[in-house]
C-alpha cells in the first residue's frame, strides 16, 4: 500500500537516501532557491508499506489569469518497483495526490519526468498513459523545465585517460591557453564578490548565443546561498582581466557546470576549454563520481542548444537520457491554449 506525505521539515526530507544519483533539482536548497523568487514549493515523501521508498518537490509557476502550473523537476525519485503491479498501484495513487495537490494550487496541469532509476515505471506503454499525457517535444524548450539529455563525465578515469578521451582539438586548445597566459582560480568562497562579473558575462554569453536568462535575482539568490561545500567558482583571468566564470554545483556524488558566461575578448586563447578542464580536474580532486555538463542536444530530436551543445561534447563523456515528460491535465481548455501558445513560440 502508497501513502504520499506532505513534509515541512528540512530534516525529513533526503533525496539522497534514496539514490547518491538524485538530481540538485529535488534538493531542499534547489527549492529554496524557486521560493526567494516568490513560486510555492511543497515536499512529498513516498512510502510502500510504511518504508520509505522516495520524494518529491512540486515548484507553482504563476501563469496569467490566477492560473499555475506544477512542476516536479527530474521525480519522483524511487527506489525500483519491480513488478508491473506495484508501479501500477504507485501511478494510480500519485495520480489522485498529483489531482488532489493541483486543485488546492489552482493549477491548469502538473508536469512531471521521472529521474532515471524510474525510467521503467511503464514508461510508454499502457499504464503510465492510463493517467498522464505525454507531454509534445515542442514543449520542452522553456526555462521553467529540466532538459531531457545531458552530458556527464565519468570522472574515476585518470586525468591522462580523460584528456585522451577529448577530441584532439579539445586538448590542443587547454593547452594552447596554458601556454598563452591564461590563470584559472579556484574560488570556495565569498561568491558574492564575483557576482557582478558573473552577471555581466552571462549577458555577453547569451547575447552572443540567443539564449534566455533567469531574472538577474534568481542568479544573485543563487550566489547568497552558496557554500564551500556546495559549490565553487573557476574563475578564466588573463593579464588581470576575467574573461569568464563556471559555476559548478555539488550534490550527491555529481558535480554540475550549472551556469557559464564568458567574454567576446581574446577568443582566440581558449580560456573557456581550460576553465572547463580545471573544473573537471577540481571535482575530481573532490572524489565526485560523475561531472554533468548539464543540457545538450541529440541528433536529429531534440536541437536547441546550438553552438554551446557542441562545446561539451567535445570534451569526451557520453549522453544521457531522461524520461519523458507526463502532464496531469487539470483543466483541458485552459491547457490547450498554453500548448497553442507555446507552439507558436518554438516556430518563432
Amino acid at each position: 500500500m502508497f501513502e504520499i506525505r506532505e513534509i515541512k521539515h528540512k530534516a525529513e526530507y533526503n533525496p539522497l537516501l534514496i539514490s547518491k544519483q538524485a538530481s540538485f533539482t529535488q534538493a531542499w536548497f534547489y527549492g529554496e532557491w524557486q521560493e526567494m523568487m516568490g513560486r510555492k514549493v511543497r515536499r512529498f515523501e513516498v512510502k510502500k508499506d510504511s518504508e520509505i521508498i522516495g520524494f518529491f518537490q512540486i515548484i507553482s509557476y504563476p501563469l496569467p489569469f490566477n492560473q499555475n502550473l506544477l512542476y516536479i523537476p527530474h521525480a519522483p525519485l524511487l527506489r525500483q518497483l519491480a513488478d508491473s503491479e506495484g508501479q501500477a498501484e504507485f501511478l494510480e495513487e500519485f495520480h489522485r495526490k498529483l489531482s488532489e495537490i493541483g486543485k488546492e494550487e489552482n493549477a491548469i496541469f502538473a508536469r512531471f519526468d521521472l529521474y532515471l532509476p524510474s525510467r521503467s515505471l511503464g514508461e510508454g506503454g499502457l499504464t503510465i498513459n492510463k493517467y498522464f499525457k505525454k507531454v509534445p517535444g515542442y514543449a520542452y524548450n522553456s526555462v521553467y523545465f529540466q532538459p531531457k539529455f545531458e552530458w556527464i563525465l565519468d570522472l574515476s578515469k585518470t586525468e591522462e585517460e580523460l584528456l585522451k578521451a577529448m577530441r584532439p582539438k579539445t586538448r590542443y586548445n587547454i593547452g594552447l591557453a596554458e601556454r598563452k597566459g591564461i590563470k584559472v582560480n579556484i574560488v570556495s568562497g565569498n561568491f558574492n564578490d564575483y557576482f557582478g562579473d558573473f552577471h555581466r558575462l552571462m549577458e555577453d554569453t547569451a547575447r552572443r548565443d540567443d539564449f534566455n536568462l533567469h531574472p538577474k535575482n534568481y542568479y544573485r539568490n543563487i550566489f547568497t546561498t552558496l557554500n564551500p561545500y556546495n559549490a565553487f567558482l573557476t574563475i578564466a583571468e588573463y593579464n588581470g582581466k576575467i574573461l569568464a566564470i563556471n559555476l559548478v554545483l555539488l550534490f550527491g556524488n555529481t558535480a554540475y557546470f550549472l551556469f557559464g558566461g564568458s567574454s567576446d575578448e581574446y577568443k582566440n586563447l581558449m580560456f573557456s576549454h581550460l576553465a572547463q578542464w580545471e573544473a573537471i580536474k577540481e571535482a575530481k580532486k573532490r572524489d565526485f563520481e560523475i561531472y554533468n555538463f548539464g543540457g545538450v542536444d541529440a541528433e536529429g530530436i531534440y536541437e536547441i542548444f546550438g553552438g554551446v551543445s557542441i562545446f561539451k561534447k567535445r570534451f569526451g563523456g557520453k549522453l544521457r537520457e531522461y524520461s519523458d515528460s507526463y502532464d496531469l491535465v487539470l483543466k483541458p481548455l485552459w491547457y490547450r491554449l498554453y500548448n497553442i501558445r507555446k507552439k507558436l513560440q518554438s516556430h518563432q
